[in-house]
């Protein structure tokens, strides 16, 4: 008599589950490993493998986060360990215009997992280090001190080693007083040797440090995410940044050892494609050379000393002039900010009336599109020292710049910026 065949088990709905997971996750850590490889110029470089998967909750967590974050009025988006204010300005309007989370793509969403972090909010409650992470930081540094200290005994350079010898001296006695006041309430000194910087993977530990506890699976992946933190961002908004402006559907097309990124943006021709606003400095906010001889640009200027400001609100192309608004009655929304710098190119002790005549000449050429235009030109990768340590970066490079920062911030929150930082 044939034996009857054995069944095959049916999986629980914890495996089921389990699998999903796996498989999801397994798409986002390959898209974070490839950004890394493009980052690092290393084809053969890896951060995640497949045993990383069980960090799949709290990335999700943060694409929810940095959904609510991009849409939150409260919170200027100013993200930490960067330099790319208008580029950065740029994905987060292109993110946050879309309609919902959904409609994002996995690159997309990382973006959205890297600002949950970056950006500073007051749900975020740890601003100061445990004493046992700000001596592994001293530690560290001491380190990387007597490395260096090694290069200049090498060289014979009396110098840079006595500076040096300082250094670590400084650092030494700072773990002594940390060691010290341990338990007591921290004064001034104290608390900047614990404040928490966010780019660095020690700091970055410890805010991870109820996630790193948990056994020793957490603990090594949450290292490996703190560990390259900076350099995953980056090669997250290299990788969106290059699908955007090149068109590219599939992120795994991008080549991973280009250094540099041509995006050729006509600043002048994107203020009414986009929902970029200019923001004048203190000159222009006060010389009469900015206002029309009538009622509405008389009540304007009245207004700045009420905390009232106004701003440009895109091109008139048919008169080549700038559209001033009100920012209290600008359209309930996002916009990108720029904060106008235009160099009157004289000494800076001249008297403020000849500065403003100066601005007024260039701000005038940029209306009518006559000479030198600021262009976002490209991006390019780049070395930056983030957490005491060069890593890879990227730097924008925009020609003839007229704006000293860019930032996307809601409607609500631009008079209180202004106020705050420019006039």
């Amino acid at each position: 008599m044939p034996k009857t065949q054995r069944k095959p088990k049916r999986k629980t709905n914890r495996q089921k589950r389990s699998i999903r997971n796996r498989r999801e996750a397994k798409k986002y850590l390959q898209l974070l490993n490839q950004a890394y490889k493009i980052i690092t110029n290393d084809i053969s470089a890896v951060c995640f493998n497949e045993e990383d998967y069980l960090i799949l909750p709290y990335l999700k967590t943060g694409f929810n986060r940095g959904w609510k974050i991009l849409q939150e009025k409260n919170i200027i988006k100013e993200i930490e360990c960067n330099s790319l204010c208008m580029t950065m300005s740029i994905l987060n309007s292109t993110i946050g215009d879309r309609q919902n989370i959904n409609k994002l793509n996995p690159l997309q969403k990382l973006y959205l997992f890297f600002l949950s972090y970056l950006i500073d909010d007051d749900n975020k409650p740890r601003k100061f280090l445990d004493i046992k992470y700000a001596v592994r930081k001293l530690d560290s540094d001491i380190e990387k001190l007597k490395i260096q200290m090694k290069k200049y005994e090498e060289k014979g350079d009396q110098r840079n080693m006595k500076k040096i010898d300082k250094f670590i001296t400084k650092k030494e006695k700072d773990k002594q007083v940390l060691f010290e006041r341990e338990g007591l309430e921290p004064d001034k000194d104290i608390k900047k040797l614990l404040g928490v910087d966010i780019c660095n993977n020690i700091d970055c530990e410890y805010l991870h440090e109820y996630h790193m506890e948990k056994n020793e699976k957490h603990s090594k992946t949450y290292s490996q995410l703190c560990l390259y933190i900076t350099e995953l961002f980056k090669g997250v908004v290299w990788m969106n940044m290059y699908m955007f402006f090149n068109r590219v559907r599939n992120p795994y097309s991008i080549p991973m050892t280009k250094n540099e990124i041509d995006l050729n943006l006509d600043i002048r021709g994107a203020l009414n494609k986009v929902n970029i606003l200019l923001v004048p400095n203190s000159i222009m906010y006060i010389s009469d050379l900015f206002y029309e001889n009538n009622n509405l640009d008389r009540a304007r200027k009245l207004n700045i000393e009420n905390g009232h400001y106004w701003i440009y609100d895109g091109l008139n192309m048919r008169n080549n002039k700038l559209i001033k608004r009100n920012v209290r009655l600008l359209d309930d929304k996002h916009y990108v900010v720029a904060l106008l710098n235009i160099d009157p190119e004289i000494d800076w002790k001249s008297p403020s009336s000849l500065k403003a005549e100066k601005i007024y000449k260039k701000l005038c050429d940029f209306e009518k599109g006559i000479g030198n235009l600021p262009k976002l030109t490209s991006l390019t990768k780049d070395k930056r020292r983030f957490g005491g340590t060069y890593k890879p970066d990227l730097r924008e490079d925009i020609d003839d710049s007229i704006t000293l920062h860019w930032i996307y911030m809601h409607r609500d929150k631009i008079n209180e910026y202004i106020y705050e930082n420019v006039v």
